[in-house]
């Protein structure tokens, strides 16, 4: 499964891409929201992981916003460190799939990536 991750924490990113890469999925990394909608149409992921908060003019949610703007049905979720009761609410009011708080647990992502892989 090709998986687009959205994140500017590079620690983060090395987690989930190892991960990622035991359950044989390839990770396109990006550190900023512009880069990621910018590349999004070439990089065709089945599955997209954005951080909430990132550095730039988009955060994670915009970059979901313009997605599912544009028409895009990919699964989505939010990894993010926001982890108070609305935060989900706001995650999945903005078109995400669902939401997964930091520290991550990796038990549940790698169910994710599997239950995602197996739905392709």
């Amino acid at each position: 499964m090709r998986i687009v991750y959205v994140e500017d924490n590079p620690t983060n990113a090395l987690l989930v891409e190892r991960v990622a890469n035991a359950g044989k999925h390839q990770v396109i990394h990006y550190t900023d929201g512009e880069s990621a909608l910018a590349h999004y149409p070439d990089d065709l992921p089945d599955f997209l992981l954005v951080d909430v908060q990132l550095s730039g003019a988009l955060d994670g949610l915009d970059v979901v916003r313009e997605l599912r703007a544009a028409g895009e049905t990919v699964p989505i979720f939010a990894l993010t460190a926001y982890a108070m009761k609305g935060d989900e609410v706001r995650c999945l009011a903005a078109g995400c799939d669902g939401y997964l708080a930091k520290p991550v647990d990796i038990v549940a992502l790698m169910d994710l990536f599997d239950t995602y892989a197996a739905r392709r």
